[in-house]
């Protein structure tokens, strides 16, 4: 998920508005340098600074992190260092779609750490969809979205309006950013065929989750076939995939699931 999570710092670099201010019921007034001092370089995926002058860390995560708490205060006195007159507030965004399960502190005989730690899902997408920024928009995508239908017509309907090199920009985000949540590829699909041409459906066709969507949704629609099929002729695997023109796996698959 690495190239995903780059993905997904690039998008919040433009200081999604009403997305940190759910985040820290602040305004962000300033983009802070994310290297952080050591021998190696360091690198956290977020910090502004906040409109009362504290330092707002964040970092993406899309798995459960044991050592998490660790990462978290290695990165807070890295910054405090970086930043000494400054007070920190961290925060770690779970992304994935397996239940939360880190820890957010740590409590040992000598140290007392703790942060911030959210569910993007637990934000609801109203809030974002009702920002003017369409950065804030496009991260709705993350969150619990209800219905996924309207949401993406209206994503869609925004995008086709903009110049192309930018309507491009924010397709390629948007798609990025639907690798976390696949499951909701085929609604893109369902709205986009909807389109006008002009939202430039050439640069969602050519994007790999969207072809590998395609294909495991041509075969879905084949279950029903392969079923019908065996319980008609008495076919083996063999026999259905060759007339179906389907790989033998699949089709195996689901025999075995069906029997």
């Amino acid at each position: 998920m690495a190239k995903l999570d780059i993905t997904l710092r690039d998008v919040i670099q433009e200081i999604p508005p009403k997305f940190i201010q759910i985040l820290t019921g602040k305004s962000a007034t300033k983009l802070l340098d994310t290297s952080l001092p050591e021998v190696k370089d360091r690198r956290v995926d977020f910090l502004v600074e906040l409109e009362d002058r504290k330092i707002f860390h964040l970092e993406l995560q899309t798995t459960n992190d044991k050592n998490m708490p660790f990462r978290m205060l290695e990165y807070y006195t890295l910054i405090s260092q970086k930043y000494p007159s400054k007070d920190i507030l961290q925060m770690v965004l779970y992304l994935g779609e397996k239940p939360l399960k880190m820890e957010n502190k740590i409590e040992k005989e000598n140290l007392k750490f703790s942060y911030i730690l959210k569910d993007i899902k637990e934000i609801k997408c109203k809030e974002l969809l009702e920002s003017e920024d369409l950065t804030d928009k496009i991260l709705a995508v993350l969150c619990d979205v209800k219905n996924p239908s309207k949401y993406f017509r209206e994503i869609l309907t925004e995008l086709s309006k903009l110049p192309e090199r930018k309507r491009r920009d924010y397709l390629k985000k948007l798609l990025n950013l639907l690798s976390y949540r696949p499951k909701l590829m085929e609604e893109l699909r369902k709205e986009e065929n909807k389109m006008p041409l002009t939202i430039d459906k050439e640069t969602i066709e050519k994007h790999p989750l969207y072809k590998d969507g395609i294909e495991k949704g041509k075969l879905e629609a084949k279950k029903e076939d392969i079923l019908n099929l065996h319980k008609k002729t008495g076919w083996d695997s063999n026999k259905i995939a060759e007339v179906l023109e389907l790989p033998v796996e699949f089709v195996k698959e689901i025999l075995m699931k069906n029997k």
